[in-house]
């Protein structure tokens, strides 16, 4: 009997192997993917040799066959490795290093949800409860993206300075110009992940204000008329550093700056209402 049941695992055992869920690590092949799938991608910054959180996060999680069957549908696998005892290729540990950088990565595990674009959606990390707890938190940073994308009217940022005094002037909002280096400066990059990219400051500014990106770029190039807007810009507002928020009514009268906050989304609404003298409204709620 023993040795039938011995058997019978057995010949089940290769069938449980291919339950493994399979990670790209190339960053334009997983792209690629995502967009070919309408998916969102899972990119996860791991230490996979030497981090113990992060061997813990996939001991429990991404080795387990419910973790494989949910990513099959639902996302695209990225691996994004830092590991110790093995030797990247250059290419791959050039790209890795760059991508960190341009998210502001500093610890591991980090899981970013990214779209199909490469633009951050979300964020997670290890969490304890196996698959059904990290699955449960990954949907919920997931599910972020189509009221971002619903309409382009909540929670997007428009670049155009004139289009966006002119919006403010006529919805009687203020404008809030994030003057930034999106894709090197950690601040930035940290006040984006803490705050503009949460739902409570999407739904808040939806209601209150109008969004503009004044950005200044290493890694990407902006058109040329942008570029001269955004440069002339920050001559005129003497912006010295990054990130700094200046505070706008619709005629482009400054009402007031601010820059990071700690304490996430509350805490950030808080000095907004303050340095621009804001009269929060309720929030309307996303369109379904």
């Amino acid at each position: 009997m023993r040795l039938a049941i011995a058997a019978t695992l057995a010949l089940l055992s290769p069938a449980f192997a291919q339950e493994a869920a399979t990670w790209l690590t190339d960053f334009e092949a997983a792209k690629a993917a995502a967009k070919k799938d309408n998916r969102l991608i899972l990119a996860n910054f791991t230490g996979s040799d030497w981090c113990g959180w992060c061997i813990k996060l996939k001991s429990e999680v991404f080795s387990k066959p419910e973790f494989a069957t949910w990513a099959g549908t639902k996302a695209v696998l990225l691996e994004i490795d830092f590991p110790r005892q093995t030797e990247l290729p250059a290419e791959l540990k050039e790209q890795n290093s760059k991508l960190a950088k341009e998210h502001g990565v500093t610890g591991y595990p980090t899981v970013l949800v990214l779209d199909a674009e490469g633009k951050q959606v979300g964020k997670l990390g290890y969490k304890a409860g196996g698959p059904a707890a990290w699955i449960k938190a990954a949907e919920e940073q997931m599910a972020a993206k189509p009221a971002a994308d619903a309409g382009g009217e909540h929670g997007d940022w428009m670049t155009d300075y004139a289009a966006a005094l002119k919006k403010a002037k006529k919805e009687k909002k203020v404008v809030i110009a994030d003057f930034t280096g999106s894709d090197w400066c950690g601040w930035c990059i940290k006040l984006k992940n803490e705050v503009f990219d949460q739902q409570e400051f999407k739904d808040w500014a939806q209601a209150n204000a109008v969004l503009l990106e004044v950005d200044f770029p290493r890694n990407k190039k902006l058109p040329d008329a942008l570029k001269a807007q955004n440069e002339k810009l920050g001559k005129e507002f003497k912006i010295e550093g990054y990130p700094t928020i200046v505070f706008l009514d619709g005629n482009g009268k400054e009402l007031g700056r601010g820059g990071y906050e700690k304490g996430g989304p509350a805490a950030w609404i808080a000095m907004a209402e303050k340095e621009a003298g804001i009269k929060s409204k309720k929030p309307k709620p996303a369109k379904k």
